[in-house]
C-alpha cells in the first residue's frame, strides 16, 4: 500500500503524537509499504537524525507554517490545499491517515475527497484541555471544541482511538463514523536496554530512591502537583530524588516552583533527551509518576513500563485502561497531592513491591509492540480499501 500520513507536529519535536506517527510510519515501511508524511515546516531533520529516526522508505513533505505566539512549540498551518494536493497527487496514495484536526487535517480531508480514496483519522487527545494555550475561555469553548472534533471526524471514513474514554467523549457530540480502539504503537526495541539498574544508578550517581517524570512540560500535564507531592515526601523525612525529563513552556515556572518549595537540591531538570540518553535515564529510576488528567493513553506510561518501571497515575482519561491498579502500578484520585505522595511513599518503602510491579509492567506492554499494533492498523486500511473498491 501507499500511505499518506498528515500531522501538524513532527520531528525534531518530541511528544506523544510525534512518537506515534514516527513509530507507525517506520513499522509500515518495514512491512513493505510506501509511506509519506505531510507535515508542518519543522526544523529540517539532519541526515544523522533521519537515519536514526526514520526508515529510508518514509518520505517527508514539510509545508509552510508558523508558531503560535502563546505557544512557540506549536506550529500552525493555514490550509491552502493546492500545494499539498499537488504533492499528494504525485505520491499517489491508496489512502490517507490524518493525525490532526487542524489546518493540515483539513488538507487531508480535501485531498481524500479529490482523489476519492479512504480517509482514516486518529483521535489523539482531549482538545478542550489545551485551550489555555490560545487564551480561550475553557467553560465556554469546551463543548464547542468537542463538537468541532466530532464534526471533523465525521468527515473521515473511519476513526482510530487509543482509548475508550476518547470514544465516549466523541459519541456525546453526534459522532457517527466506524471507530476502532487501537493502542498507539510502542517500539519495544527502542525502549529496552542491556545494562543493569545498578550500573545505571552508578553512572548517574543515584544513591537514593529515584522518581522519574518525563514528557512535555506544559500546564495541562499537572507537573506542579508532582512537585508538591515530592515536597511532602521530603518534608516527612524521606530521602529521595526526582528527575524531570523533557521540556516545554512551563519548564521555567516549574524550576522556580521547585525553589519556592525548597526542594531544588533534590530535583533535576534534564531538558530534552533522546535515544540512549533517554532510555538509560528512565531505566535508572525506581518508578514513574504523572499527575496528568488529559492522557488519552499516555505513551510515557507505556514507555516507562517497557523499561521495567512501575507507574503512578491518576484515575482520569485513558490511564486506567492501561495501568492495572495494584499489579503494574497505582492509580490515585486526580488532583489529590496527598494521595500521590502516599503512592510515592508506598513504592519508596517497598523495594520488593517495586520490583514485582516492575516485572509485571514490562510484561504487560508487550501487546502494544509496534509490529502487533501496526498489523491491526493494516486491517483497518484493508477493510476500507475493500469497501471503497466494491
Amino acid at each position: 500500500m501507499r500511505i499518506a500520513i498528515f500531522a501538524d507536529t513532527f520531528l525534531p519535536q518530541i511528544n506523544g503524537v510525534v512518537r506515534s506517527v514516527v513509530t507507525t510510519a517506520n513499522a509500515l515501511a518495514k512491512r513493505g509499504h510506501d509511506v509519506a508524511i505531510f507535515t508542518v515546516n519543522a526544523e529540517k531533520i539532519s541526515k544523522k537524525n533521519r537515519v536514526k529516526e526514520l526508515n529510508d522508505r518514509v518520505q517527508v513533505y514539510p509545508f509552510s507554517s508558523f508558531a503560535l505566539p502563546t505557544y512557540k512549540e506549536l506550529q500552525v498551518r493555514i490550509p491552502t490545499f493546492i500545494p499539498s494536493f499537488y504533492e499528494v497527487y504525485r505520491f499517489n496514495p491508496d489512502l490517507i491517515h490524518s493525525h490532526t484536526t487542524f489546518g493540515i487535517g483539513w488538507e487531508a480531508v480535501m485531498a481524500a475527497n479529490f482523489l476519492n480514496i479512504p480517509l482514516i483519522g486518529t483521535h489523539h487527545g482531549f482538545l478542550a484541555e489545551f485551550l489555555k494555550h490560545v487564551k480561550l475561555d475553557y467553560k465556554m469553548m469546551k463543548p464547542l471544541a468537542r463538537r468541532y472534533l466530532s464534526f471533523y471526524y465525521n468527515r473521515c471514513d473511519a476513526v482510530i482511538s487509543p482509548s475508550e474514554a476518547l470514544v465516549k467523549e466523541l459519541l456525546q457530540y453526534k459522532f457517527r463514523r466506524p471507530v476502532h480502539v487501537i493502542s498507539n504503537p510502542i517500539d519495544l526495541k527502542y525502549f529496552s536496554i542491556d545494562k543493569t539498574k545498578e550500573s545505571l544508578r552508578k553512572k548517574f550517581r543515584l544513591n537514593e530512591p529515584t522518581i522519574i517524570h518525563f514528557g512535555r512540560l506544559s500546564y495541562e500535564k499537572s507537573t506542579d502537583l508532582v512537585l508538591k507531592a515530592f515536597a511532602e515526601i521530603l518534608n516527612s523525612g524521606i530521602d529521595a530524588r526526582l528527575i524531570i525529563i523533557g521540556d516545554g513552556p512551563e519548564r521555567g515556572k516549574l524550576e522556580t516552583f521547585s525553589k519556592k518549595l525548597n526542594i531544588e537540591k533534590s530535583v533535576e531538570f534534564t531538558g530534552t533527551l533522546r535515544d540512549n540518553d533517554l532510555t538509560e535515564r528512565i531505566a535508572a529510576g525506581d518508578f514513574f509518576v504523572s499527575a496528568s488528567t488529559i492522557e488519552t493513553q499516555g505513551l510515557v506510561f507505556l514507555e516507562a513500563m517497557a523499561l521495567g518501571l512501575p507507574v503512578i497515575g491518576v484515575n482520569a482519561g485513558g490511564v486506567p485502561e492501561y495501568v492495572d491498579n495494584g499489579k503494574n502500578g497505582l492509580i490515585v484520585e486526580p488532583g489529590n497531592v496527598k494521595a500521590i505522595a502516599e503512592a510515592m511513599k508506598k513504592f519508596i518503602d517497598n523495594p520488593e513491591l517495586r520490583a514485582s510491579f516492575g516485572r509485571q509492567a514490562k510484561e504487560s506492554v508487550k501487546k502494544y509492540d509496534a509490529e502487533i499494533i501496526v498489523r491491526k492498523i493494516e486491517e483497518v486500511y484493508r477493510g476500507l480499501l475493500k469497501t471503497k473498491n466494491n
